[in-house]
């Protein structure tokens, strides 16, 4: 994959450079990087934005849309969305743009732990000495 495949992949997924880094684990800085071409992207990265891809166009080929009636709903309630969206939780789960959104989200959430993880052992080396 070059640099110019890179960045239409990554637009073809909908993704900011910054969204993409968090998914792969990277800085916004090192997508710079292989987008300009000074870093070479590695193989498990091009893998990895392929099959976001080809899954990508394989589920909009086949998706059928999801609409929630909202005429003559004066206010919509929270609590309606939430029902509507836990009804048909398995349809959206299949939506590429929420996989990626969703998958993003776990990425945070590991590197959030993995901080405090990493807080918590130091602090509790300096709580030893």
């Amino acid at each position: 994959m070059d640099k110019g495949q890179l960045k239409t992949i990554r637009k073809e997924l909908g993704l900011t450079q910054t969204e993409l880094a968090k998914l792969v684990g990277v800085s916004p800085r090192t997508i710079q990087g292989w987008e300009y071409g000074d870093q070479k992207i590695p193989k498990t990265v091009e893998d990895f934005l392929n099959r976001q891809l080809l899954d990508n166009k394989s589920n909009s080929d086949t998706t059928t849309s999801t609409h929630m009636d909202v005429s003559g709903i004066d206010t919509l309630s929270m609590e309606r969305m939430v029902e509507f969206c836990l009804k048909h939780k398995e349809e959206f789960l299949e939506i590429p743009s929420i996989k990626l959104l969703i998958e993003l989200n776990r990425n945070e959430a590991k590197a959030e732990l993995l901080e405090k993880h990493i807080i918590l052992k130091n602090s509790n080396k300096h709580d030893a000495t």
